[in-house]
């Protein structure tokens, strides 16, 4: 089978991301199939393989989303597929997503810049609260607002690029439980961890980006209760690859987003449970 992997230049320069993608198009190659790298110069060669492998950043306003839809249209297996990709990046969308489906999540509501909502806004999810965009991604476009100015200054400034935003009640942990999801399988487990003066796993200290770090957990230790959480939002969206965020708090787990194109990074995710390559190649050759 011919598997394109869809890249952008940015995914070469972290050593570890570089591995990963070493790692893949070995265990592909040790199947038996072609693994080639293609950029969004190749999108109109798409056609000549059997699947395609998107690793570059995904929104419906990128290159990858186009890429995408081409394999789609063409028959090829895609992970991840349009659907995927329209659902996790719309996290407005994703927010009526658990709604519908008695998904155990951080109280959300949306705004669109009424600011006599405001009081009611804290009184209903108390303070702090975040505020997000509907796109995001590694925590950008996320922030804590602690009082009324500090809503009205983020929420002005979020709400030049959307035309709405989501306010979620803050909930303060240590760590993310990040959940590796495979066709509406456990993939992977590991413990995105806070860094130390931070409140995300992205967070700015002291004039730097600082990331915590990732613990990674053997996949079969996973709680019952995470994993059918998991397991049933996943299949609310599709049957791709996906990386789930997830609090856990005394009154049990809360989950803060489902993601297509989740990280997958030499020596990080994969430190446990190696054979991730391998059962995502099989995956896109099934």
């Amino acid at each position: 089978m011919k598997i394109a992997c869809f890249v952008e230049a940015y995914n070469f320069n972290d050593r570890s991301e570089r591995n990963a993608l070493a790692k893949f198009k070995s265990a592909a190659e040790s199947m038996g199939h072609s693994f080639v790298f293609i950029f969004k110069d190749d999108i109109s060669r798409i056609p000549e393989y059997d699947a395609l492998f998107i690793r570059a950043t995904t929104d419906p306003s990128n290159s990858a989303y186009i890429a995408s839809r081409l394999a789609e249209q063409n028959g090829l297996k895609v992970i991840d597929s349009p659907h995927s990709i329209r659902t996790c990046s719309n996290k407005a969308i994703l927010n009526d997503l658990f709604l519908k489906n008695n998904i155990p999540s951080p109280k959300a509501v949306l705004f669109t810049g009424e600011e006599n909502t405001i009081d009611d806004i804290f009184e209903e999810l108390g303070t702090p609260v975040i505020i997000k965009t509907p796109y995001t991604r590694f925590s950008s476009h996320v922030e804590k607002a602690n009082n009324r100015d500090e809503f009205i200054e983020l929420s002005k400034r979020f709400l030049r690029k959307s035309k709405v935003v989501i306010v979620q009640e803050y909930i303060r942990s240590d760590f993310d439980w990040r959940v590796g999801i495979l066709q509406n399988e456990i993939l992977y487990l590991c413990k995105y961890c806070i860094p130390e003066g931070g409140w995300k796993v992205k967070s700015k200290i002291n004039g730097r980006n600082v990331w915590g770090d990732t613990i990674a957990v053997p996949r079969d230790s996973i709680s019952l209760e995470l994993k059918d959480i998991c397991i049933g939002l996943s299949k609310c969206v599709g049957d791709g690859l996906y990386g789930l965020d997830v609090k856990e708090t005394k009154d049990g787990y809360s989950v803060i987003e489902i993601n297509d194109n989740p990280s997958i990074y030499d020596g990080f995710e994969d430190t446990i449970d190696q054979d991730i390559y391998e059962k995502i190649i099989c995956a896109l050759a099934s």
